[in-house]
């Protein structure tokens, strides 16, 4: 699944947002300032993180009061959605989606918002989530139009059923299921050539119970945002900084394997296997630094390999931490979820020598030509990437500009 656009909606920083386009790649975030980027990554990281919302609220700085007349109105956190992101539907994904309904082999985007009471909702863009009475009630009215009077007490049923209907009303809950049984009395009274009309219109009426079943497969699907900032990546950075990914990064290894513990594979011999597993892939990359994880107790620690020696992030400079890390976590991610992470990248307090952006940007490119990267940059970076973007080279990065 790939981030194609996504907004923004409350931050007093970046007050409702126009939809931003992402690319597929690289992605530079242009703001005035790095901190109103920081704000639109941290809101975005709402819709997928590997946090957990009971220990930490990404919303708790929005304000809680609308501006009204004559007065304030406070905001309802489970009306108001924080953030929205859509993504691409892939084939694999339409596909088993499809056995569950025809219909969804329409389904090209899927999207997901994040309301500020940290519940979430997801829209399958090309399909309503439940069948209007409207859309069927033609098609059943022909069909009982042409069966025999044996069928009567079933059309009798079946008009009871359908009698407190309106053209506008959502076929769902306990009305969907009362119209499926009715469906399926008539269908031994119905004409070899409406059979298949039948089944057509059963799909329909249960089209908020299959909803619901892909809503929960398209869950498992989405990737985590995963914030990388200069805390994670060993970096010197602003003590005084309290955002909510330094908060997060300390820990960000075992959040990021923490949902799996407790399910069937989830012991610790199953994780030392797990992580040789990803061990082994890792060392098929072409690079002079190989990443490398192992378990510290119940935690996992990355460290680079080179010549068989290990070293550890602290003992890297900048450009060399990231080199490991990022296809280190997009590795373990692969391994536990079967798909990328999208990367939250914040390197605007990151100390990068003047020297070292062109090979950051090799790096970055290189590795976002198969994963998605959102980038808070510094002015060098954000120059060179502009300047990238306008030579047009094999991945350029796109320029996410934030005009407020």
């Amino acid at each position: 699944m790939d981030l194609i656009r996504f907004r923004i909606i409350g931050h007093p920083a970046i007050p409702n947002t126009p939809w931003l386009k992402v690319g597929k790649g690289l992605n530079i975030i242009k703001a005035v300032d790095a901190e109103r980027a920081k704000s639109l990554l941290k809101m975005l990281q709402a819709i997928n993180p590997p946090y957990d919302f009971r220990q930490i609220d990404p919303f708790q700085d929005l304000p809680q009061f609308i501006s009204g007349n004559p007065h304030p109105r406070k905001i309802i956190p489970s009306k108001k959605t924080a953030a929205i992101a859509i993504f691409t539907a892939p084939i694999s994904l339409v596909k088993e989606l499809v056995a569950i309904d025809p219909a969804f082999f329409e389904i090209n985007q899927i999207e997901f918002g994040r309301r500020r009471d940290h519940s979430r909702w997801i829209n399958f863009i090309e399909l309503s989530n439940a069948t209007r009475w409207s859309e069927i009630e033609s098609g059943i009215r022909g069909m009982l139009s042409r069966v025999g009077p044996d069928a009567v007490s079933a059309v009798e049923r079946f008009q009871n059923t359908v009698a407190h209907l309106c053209s506008a009303d959502r076929i769902k809950g306990k009305t969907a299921v009362d119209l499926r049984e009715r469906l399926e009395e008539l269908q031994p009274f119905l004409l070899g050539s409406d059979q298949a009309h039948l089944q057509q219109c059963v799909n329909a009426v249960g089209r908020a119970e299959h909803f619901q079943q892909a809503k929960e497969i398209v869950e498992d699907r989405i990737p985590l945002f995963l914030s990388v900032t200069s805390s994670l990546s060993g970096c010197p950075f602003n003590k005084t900084d309290n955002t909510l990914s330094d908060a997060v990064n300390s820990a960000l290894f075992d959040l990021l394997i923490k949902p799996q513990r407790g399910k069937d594979h989830a012991d610790e011999v199953s994780l030392q296997q797990r992580l040789q597993q990803v061990n082994l892939n890792l060392r098929t990359k072409n690079s002079v630094l190989t990443p490398h994880f192992r378990l510290e107790g119940s935690s996992i620690v990355l460290e680079g390999m080179q010549n068989s020696a290990a070293i550890s992030l602290a003992e890297l400079q900048p450009i060399y931490r990231l080199e490991v890390l990022l296809p280190a976590l997009a590795a373990l991610h692969r391994e536990l979820y079967g798909n990328d992470p999208i990367f939250l990248l914040d390197i605007s307090e990151i100390q990068f020598k003047r020297q070292e952006l062109n090979d950051l940007s090799r790096l970055l490119l290189g590795y976002s030509a198969k994963g998605q990267i959102l980038v808070v940059p510094d002015s060098s970076f954000l120059a060179l990437c502009l300047d990238t973007a306008s030579n047009n080279e094999r991945h350029p990065a796109t320029i996410i500009e934030l005009l407020q």
